[in-house]
């Protein structure tokens, strides 16, 4: 007796049943994307034919993937992507998956080189990952030039992926480095952004399953209060930004203030921090003084 073959409406009932079941978010988006990734279909091409029939290894794809999903793994390591800021960007487990949060340090920072309204600005993403705020920055504003550093080699073949995949290959430089330590003591860049680990070692635990055991752990944690990179990035910026150049640094819940008072004691002159959708304060802004020259 032959095996009924499963069309895409009874998979998806099926995969749902199962996420639902283990509690997983979404569990009907969930579904139709997973089905939309083993068919090379978007979202709306699998929602308009739902009696399409599955062939048995797609079948056994969905299979595989539905188990991970229920095992914790996220969507996003599953399908190898996460849109931000518009754009797709390709994720592994060698880096962190990007938050609409993140969003916000970018659209600040996009602001202000366009106030400027002059080409050539320098900038420089510490602890970059996937490459997605230097990239981010460099397609919107593909007159700047940008650094993205990161420890990880793992970590920057995946953002050197992005950056061809999003046509911006020759407007960021990869560098291997330890924070700022690959620039000159000296001001050399007008603005320095960073999403740096912010999460208090204590608090690790208590983050979701799924950012626990699957999210890299040191671009998630900074320390006992979640401010060591803090300590060591601040002051490193504030030697080599220019005079009027700018550090855009995001925190967490609650560390505004402290990040605010480490940029007064290394120079600087922070801004009121820009908050969420949540009030939360999530991007702290700072500025060298002086008045910023052309060329």
């Amino acid at each position: 007796m032959q095996t009924p073959v499963q069309t895409i409406a009874s998979a998806r009932a099926r995969m749902m049943g199962e996420f639902g079941r283990a509690g997983v978010e979404s569990p009907a988006l969930t579904a139709e994307l997973l089905i939309g990734f083993a068919l090379g279909w978007n979202r709306e091409r699998v929602l308009a034919h739902p009696e399409r029939g599955l062939a048995p290894e797609t079948t056994e794809i969905l299979d595989a993937l539905a188990a991970r999903r229920v095992r914790g793994e996220p969507l996003q390591y599953l399908t190898g992507e996460r849109e931000f800021y518009g754009r797709p960007f390709r994720v592994t487990p060698d880096v962190l998956i990007p938050r609409p949060e993140t969003e916000i340090l970018v659209e600040e920072a996009i602001g202000r080189m366009r106030s400027l309204g002059r080409p050539g600005l320098r900038y420089a993403d510490v602890g970059t990952g996937s490459g997605c705020i230097a990239l981010s920055v460099a397609c919107e504003f593909p007159e700047s030039s940008g650094y993205g550093v990161d420890r990880s080699f793992a970590a920057l073949r995946v953002a050197a992926e992005n950056g061809v995949r999003l046509g911006a290959a020759g407007r960021v430089v990869w560098v291997a480095a330890d924070l700022l330590e690959c620039f000159p003591e000296r001001g050399c860049l007008d603005f320095i952004l960073s999403n740096p680990p912010y999460v208090p070692s204590g608090d690790y635990n208590d983050l979701p399953r799924e950012v626990r055991e699957y999210e890299p752990r040191p671009a998630l944690i900074g320390g006992e209060d979640g401010l060591d990179v803090h300590r060591r990035l601040i002051p490193a910026a504030a030697a080599r930004l220019v005079p009027g150049g700018e550090l855009l640094l995001e925190v967490g819940r609650g560390q505004a203030g402290a990040v605010g008072r480490l940029m007064e004691e290394a120079g600087l002159r922070p801004g009121a921090a820009v908050r969420d959708l949540q009030g939360i304060a999530r991007v702290v802004i700072a500025r060298r003084p002086g008045r910023r020259t052309h060329g």
